[in-house]
């Protein structure tokens, strides 16, 4: 399970270790939810325009979100050593993921509660995973994405379902470090940069902007699959540059990713 790795692999989960007094503060549960955009409306499509000068329609777009935790130290890069978590003391943790509707700005439930305790939290984590982080193969969809964007009076309808699994494995560049790139890392999205401190009977909210995913696409550059009507796929590998900046749009630490604790109605 996505806790029993961390606990065996920090051992710094106050609830886990038995250490509240040492490790942090008072413990309990709360309720987890994520989100589409505030400015989104339920059940119709999403409308933007990218610095690049598309403008965008999103008809369709899900993250599946495998967990989340909340870090108390203020960490640089989950990438600076080997671990595929980051050093410090977890928080908070949600471990039952769920899809998330990006196309809505309702809050939609994760299945269980979270634990945490109520200290303050510096960085966060979006683990991106079906199951286990550390699976060497992993077929879950990750994000499922298909809209159409036009320019210069051009569409270009598009469409994708990205995964995380070998066809992300990055080739270490020194070969006497053969472990320095695990396939973990790709699916571990952090630093996301916060400073939150719990407040009693609120619950833990991700905020997922469809929007700066796509920031650097080029839409045009995107692999034509069909001409009448056209079509282009988003590629579930780096065989171009916008399929690559779609997929390092899922995954980026700045601007994608925000976290909040909030009063909720039952």
């Amino acid at each position: 399970m996505l806790v029993s790795r961390v606990v065996i692999a920090l051992l710094t989960l106050p609830w886990a270790v038995g250490c509240v007094g040492n490790a942090g503060g008072d413990l309990f549960e709360f309720e987890a939810y994520g989100k589409g955009p505030d400015d989104a409306a339920f059940g119709e499509p999403y409308r933007f325009t990218t610095g690049r000068d598309y403008q965008v329609q999103l008809d369709r777009a899900v993250l599946h979100v495998g967990a989340l935790y909340l870090n108390r130290a203020q960490q640089t890069s989950v990438g600076s050593d080997t671990s595929c978590t980051l050093p410090g003391i977890y928080s908070a943790e949600v471990t039952t993921g769920r899809d998330l509707d990006l196309l809505s700005p309702k809050l939609q439930p994760f299945p269980e509660l979270g634990h945490g305790t109520d200290d303050t939290a510096r960085t966060g984590e979006v683990w991106l995973t079906g199951g286990d982080v550390y699976a060497e193969s992993d077929p879950t969809v990750i994000f499922d994405v298909e809209g159409t964007a036009n320019k210069d009076g051009i569409s270009y309808p598009f469409s994708g379902e990205l995964t995380i699994s070998q066809n992300r494995q990055v080739t270490p560049q020194n070969p006497a470090l053969p472990g320095s790139k695990p396939l973990c890392k790709e699916r571990v999205v952090s630093p996301i940069a916060m400073d939150l401190s719990p407040v009693s009977g609120a619950s833990l909210v991700l905020a997922v902007d469809p929007q700066k995913i796509f920031a650097n696409v080029e839409f045009s550059e995107l692999e034509r699959i069909n001409d009448d009507p056209p079509e282009y796929r988003i590629r579930d590998d780096d065989g171009d540059q916008p399929s690559l900046n779609v997929y390092n749009g899922i995954r980026a630490s700045v601007g994608v990713y925000a976290f909040d604790w909030r009063m909720t109605s039952k």
